[in-house]
């Protein structure tokens, strides 16, 4: 199980990477440029970390090098999940918010 949240949390942090480099010099709104940065950005992260989830979760995979390198595609495979997770968090927190700060309505 906490392979799989070191997996989300590289995710999160690969994400949040690409998104402020890309903003950084400009190319925001190219999802071509965006995909393959982001899974290179994924596996870049998983080969300087050396981290393998298939050691982690004990399987036996034919080469050392691939376990980072595909560790890495899920990596940024899962970099797209984070916006709608942020944003159903952001919707929650803002509901409860504006729910509280209402005044009470009389009939």
């Amino acid at each position: 199980m906490y392979h799989f949240a070191i997996l989300a949390l590289l995710a999160l942090a690969t994400a949040k990477t690409v998104e402020f480099v890309l903003g950084l010099i400009g190319m925001d709104r190219s999802d071509t440029i965006k995909a393959f940065v982001t899974l290179g950005t994924g596996v870049l992260a998983t080969e300087l970390l050396d981290y393998s989830v298939f050691a982690g979760w004990g399987i036996s995979i034919r080469e050392a090098w691939m376990g980072p390198f595909f560790t890495g595609l899920m990596v940024g495979a899962l970099t797209y999940v984070w916006p709608s997770v942020v944003d159903s968090v952001a919707g929650l927190t803002h509901r409860r918010e504006s729910t509280e700060t209402r005044a009470p309505r009389a009939a």
